[in-house]
């Protein structure tokens, strides 16, 4: 018998699949579903309807709203990876990508991150805010990973 009590559970994990996945392989596998999320999926009415969904007109909600469901879906694949691992989990990584994404799609902040940290004019720069976007919503992805993988 080993003297570590728990070797026979860890052994048991591995064999049907429970040990956590590298976050670097998870992040991978993130990267290449927000990109299918946020490019392949969207449509331009999503795109140019959404900035503003959390408080503003219905038609605003409805299309950031209507972003985030096809954005979460084209995770669906990566859930079904992590629920390996992660089993129920993978509900609560599901809420840690779509939530952040939406706020984020809102564009309150960042325009508000734009104006205060970066002391930057929007009107005057129009690829800024896309490219805060992305950025924002990678670093979200990367602190997801680091917290899902091992």
């Amino acid at each position: 018998m080993s003297g570590d009590p728990l070797a026979r559970v860890r052994s048991r994990a591995g064999e049907i699949g429970l040990q956590r996945m590298p976050w670097v392989q998870v992040f991978a596998v993130f990267f290449v579903s927000h990109e299918v999320g946020d490019y392949l999926l969207q449509t331009e009415w999503q795109a140019t309807n959404k900035r503003g969904g959390l408080s503003g007109p219905s038609v605003r909600r409805r299309a950031l709203l209507s972003h985030i469901s096809t954005y979460t879906l084209a995770f669906v694949p990566a859930f079904i990876w992590l629920a390996g691992s992660l089993h129920w989990g993978v509900v609560g990584v599901a809420a840690l990508i779509a939530i952040p994404h939406m706020v984020q799609d809102d564009g309150r902040l960042l325009t508000a991150y734009a104006r205060v940290i970066k002391k930057a004019d929007l009107s005057a720069n129009s690829q800024l805010l896309s490219t805060l976007d992305q950025a924002f919503h990678f670093l979200a992805l990367f602190l997801t990973a680091l917290l899902v993988g091992k």
